[in-house]
């Protein structure tokens, strides 16, 4: 089936931004349960959000369903991705469709993950946490390599370019919560919870 996509380049455009789509409304979705169900167990700060990207997540706590700085790069990337689909050499197709939808497919079942955990949380669950979004993004950080490196084995034994792709684009998401994570202030050892203080 990805042969088809690397096949049909503008299909795989559609389907890029399909997936981009997805992951801003399962942000979306995911913050709405948190601010009507989880927000009494769960509390990141300095900025209490579930927006990795700065740049967002305002957006995000607005529950805003159509963002300016999310659609435009989203049917930017997708052009991009269409277009360079036409250009590149055919074996390297399937695995650069296999990393940009990775980037997305990892996030979106992210997001899934952790709606179906909020859900969950609305019974049996007790307590508050308080998250730094440092401690955040080393969490994420950790899934995003763990992920990276079963896809990795996993692409080694298939020896499918787009499995490879999809490997790929884990350790960049990790990457990309590195980024975010230095730009945060370091957590000081005396340091209490935002309701403590």
């Amino acid at each position: 089936m990805v042969e088809w996509f690397a096949a049909h380049p503008w299909a795989a455009g559609i389907v890029t931004f399909l997936l981009m789509w997805s992951d801003w409304l399962l942000t979306i979705l995911q913050e709405r349960e948190r601010q009507f169900h989880y927000a009494e167990h769960y509390q990141s700060y300095p900025v209490n959000t579930i927006e990795g990207s700065p740049l967002l997540q305002s957006a995000v706590t607005a529950r805003r369903i159509v963002e300016p700085k999310h659609l435009i790069p989203a049917l930017i990337l997708s052009v991009l991705t269409a277009y360079a689909l036409v250009w590149i050499p055919w074996n390297f197709r399937t695995a650069v469709i296999g990393y940009v939808w990775g980037l997305f497919l990892i996030v979106d079942t992210t997001h899934l993950g952790n709606l179906i955990g909020y859900r969950a949380g609305r019974r049996g669950l007790h307590g508050k946490i308080f998250l730094h979004l440092r401690t955040g993004y080393v969490i994420q950080m950790g899934r995003y390599l763990a992920l990276a490196a079963f896809l990795s084995l996993l692409a080694a034994c298939s020896a499918s370019p787009f499995i490879t792709g999809v490997a790929i684009a884990g350790l960049t998401s990790a990457v990309r919560q590195l980024m975010w994570l230095r730009k945060m202030p370091a957590i000081d050892a005396a340091e209490v919870p935002p309701a403590t203080s």
